[in-house]
């Protein structure tokens, strides 16, 4: 890490930006962090050691375990893993959006998502790539689908075997699973602004994304998967997230018919002003809203 980065990574006010000016691969693999030290050295090797040829992209919202030194140390020294540290706690649905952004400015064909915990195995990831090579346009790896195994137990598995019944039953859809990470899209296929204009920066942006999916007429196909109970670390879902999620249910069950109003004016990549960094974003409210900084222009 050099000076200036290391100046970056100790203001509290800019976030640190060590991506790559071009990509080596066709496929962006995206994960977010947040105090994660204790698995995010091995993720990233077991990312990098897939069969198959990928980029990796890990958004840090500044952890204060040691997550973030040791990222930014891995980033500057391999060539397929990118990183982001961002001010502070800006959530998890924020992060995905900035991967998403990223990864339609640099030109990927295809972006996966998954958690860092290894509660998603990343061999899984060649399933899902499968998949979209046999023809879906989104690709989810599901704890629900016929064959899908799920270890929490007790409160915790109560409430994720709840929502997503709840989900699947309020809404209507064709879909077990509604609020894994575990992801693969083709970048083609999915509308531009789709995933971009999703409002909620934290864990509901998996039941707003998926609804998206489906209401928008994409071909979305699940895959069974074993889903881990982590081993090292602490859940990051909070009661109040329960809470919203609950809302953005409601919400969408009253809204059912999908309407193509997520057009980004001006495409993706502005800069903005504060950070200087190309993920300032037109949101359905009117605002510009930058995902690397949290920066807000009426």
């Amino acid at each position: 890490m050099n000076r200036r980065e290391r100046a970056s990574l100790d203001s509290a006010e800019q976030p640190l930006a060590l991506l790559r000016p071009t990509r080596l691969s066709e496929t962006l693999i995206f994960l977010p962090t947040y105090n994660e030290c204790d698995t995010i050295g091995r993720m990233i090797d077991a990312l990098l050691a897939l069969p198959i040829a990928c980029d990796v992209l890990v958004v840090d919202d500044r952890s204060t375990d040691g997550t973030t030194g040791i990222l930014v140390s891995r980033a500057a020294a391999e060539p397929r893993l990118a990183a982001m540290v961002r001010p502070g706690k800006l959530g998890i649905g924020s992060a995905h959006i900035l991967g998403w952004m990223h990864a339609r400015r640099l030109g990927y064909q295809r972006i996966v998502t998954l958690d860092a915990d290894f509660s998603h195995d990343p061999g899984d990831i060649p399933r899902l790539l499968a998949a979209l090579d046999q023809g879906a346009d989104v690709v989810i790896g599901s704890r629900f689908a016929a064959g899908g195994r799920l270890d929490y137990v007790g409160w915790r598995r109560f409430v994720s075997r709840s929502a997503n019944y709840l989900a699947r039953n309020a809404l209507g859809l064709p879909i077990a699973e509604y609020t894994t990470s575990l992801r693969a899209a083709r970048l083609d296929r999915v509308p531009e602004g789709l995933v971009e204009t999703i409002e909620s920066g934290g864990y509901s942006f998996f039941l707003i994304c998926m609804v998206r999916f489906v209401r928008a007429g994409l071909n979305v196909t699940e895959i069974p998967i074993h889903f881990h109970q982590r081993t090292e670390g602490t859940s990051k879902i909070s009661h109040l997230e329960i809470v919203r999620g609950a809302l953005n249910l409601v919400r969408l069950t009253v809204r059912r018919k999908w309407q193509n109003r997520y057009a980004l004016a001006g495409g993706v990549a502005h800069d903005c002003p504060t950070c200087h960094q190309p993920f300032l974003i037109p949101a359905p409210s009117g605002e510009l809203v930058c995902v690397a900084c949290s920066y807000r222009e009426a």
